[in-house]
């Protein structure tokens, strides 16, 4: 997909994954492919290496093939338009999509006169800082951009080791136009988690939960939404739930967008999301359940500490913790007026500062100011 704005010269090209597959970089990504920009003519090109959530990050000839085309386009853009900056997201701490941004800056970054890095993926400076190898190379291809994007200052500044002319943090926002405001009343009590069904997302630690729960006489049903990340993993779990007897405490949804998503919020009675995901930076699905007015029961993990800030709008515990995800849970299950106060703070918060129409006046504001 290549698509520009304007006959003219373009400020930005903007490259990057839309969905599918769906993941909160994407999400956000289309945001910026589907805006209508004011201040600065944009110039888009789509990567599509991953098609479903469990090739992402997974090395096959069809990718490398789609890089060397998105070099090629890009050049060709750069010859049709002359855009003035690239707008980039940096790769997650892997290997595979670590070594294809080598290959497409290398090849294309000394075309603009200035770049732009949005760090989406937490954990890269960490990653690459282990392995000399790496380190050399991501230092010259990720080096000294004129714009460094964080989205929170958890963790190790990607910007400050690669040395970014200037850095500035956007939290993310989410549109939520498809959520009914009133709670839908269900049977019994229900837990939602939302987001890739990986090791790292703390799907091992729900159905530890879920076992000290039962082992307490508490009856509730926790719905994952979300696509599997490995066939071996989803046996692994699957066998597991079984063999615990917890069959029935567990409800596998699939990937769920549009309208069905916003149902498995309306239907919830608090957001579970024990994540110690090592990419783990900003995730999306938080910042959903708050503006849905869910109680969350999350982890101190990279940047979510700062996704709740002090807005009382849910737990914080430790991750690999199960017996604080019971407790927190079981709080929730007998406190009615509890869960919607945290769900009241929490669409606050939501709607002070991550909302899909400040997200995207912050980046065009900063969009323009490169541009000047």
């Amino acid at each position: 997909m290549f698509k520009c704005f304007h006959k003219s010269k373009c400020d930005v090209l903007i490259v990057g994954q839309t969905p599918p597959p769906y993941h909160g970089q994407a999400m956000v990504t289309k945001m910026l492919f589907d805006h209508e920009w004011q201040k600065v003519d944009v110039c888009l090109l789509r990567m599509e290496y991953s098609a479903s959530i469990d090739q992402v990050g997974v090395f096959s000839l069809n990718k490398v093939r789609h890089l060397l085309s998105l070099v090629f386009r890009t050049w060709k853009i750069c010859i049709l338009r002359s855009p003035h900056s690239l707008y980039y997201l940096p790769a997650s701490p892997n290997v595979t999509p670590i070594l294809r941004d080598f290959v497409y800056l290398a090849l294309t970054r000394w075309v603009f006169k200035k770049t732009i890095f949005h760090y989406h993926a937490g954990g890269l400076a960490e990653y690459v800082n282990e392995y000399i190898y790496l380190k050399w190379f991501a230092r010259k291809v990720y080096g000294r951009a004129d714009l460094s994007i964080e989205l929170s200052s958890a963790g190790v500044s990607p910007s400050e080791y690669f040395h970014a002319k200037k850095r500035v943090y956007v939290p993310n926002g989410v549109d939520v136009e498809g959520f009914a405001s009133e709670r839908v009343t269900t049977d019994g009590f229900r837990v939602l988690f939302m987001g890739a069904l990986t090791e790292g997302k703390g799907v091992v630690e729900i159905v530890k939960t879920a076992t000290i729960l039962k082992a307490d006489g508490v009856q509730v049903l926790i719905q994952l939404v979300g696509g599997w990340v490995d066939e071996a993993f989803k046996e692994q779990i699957m066998s597991e739930i079984d063999h615990r007897g917890l069959t029935q405490m567990f409800e596998f949804s699939g990937v769920l967008t549009g309208q069905d998503k916003w149902e498995a919020f309306a239907e919830a009675d608090c957001f579970l999301f024990p994540s110690h995901y090592s990419a783990e930076s900003f995730p999306m699905v938080l910042i959903e359940a708050m503006a849905c007015g869910l109680p969350l029961v999350t982890t101190r993990w990279r940047g979510i500490t700062k996704i709740l800030g002090d807005s009382h709008c849910g737990y914080l515990c430790d991750v690999k913790a199960p017996e604080q995800y019971a407790e927190k849970v079981f709080e929730l299950l007998h406190n009615l007026k509890l869960r919607r106060s945290m769900g009241e703070l929490g669409r606050k918060r939501f709607e002070a500062e991550f909302t899909k129409e400040k997200f995207l006046e912050r980046m065009e504001h900063e969009f323009k100011a490169v541009s000047m």
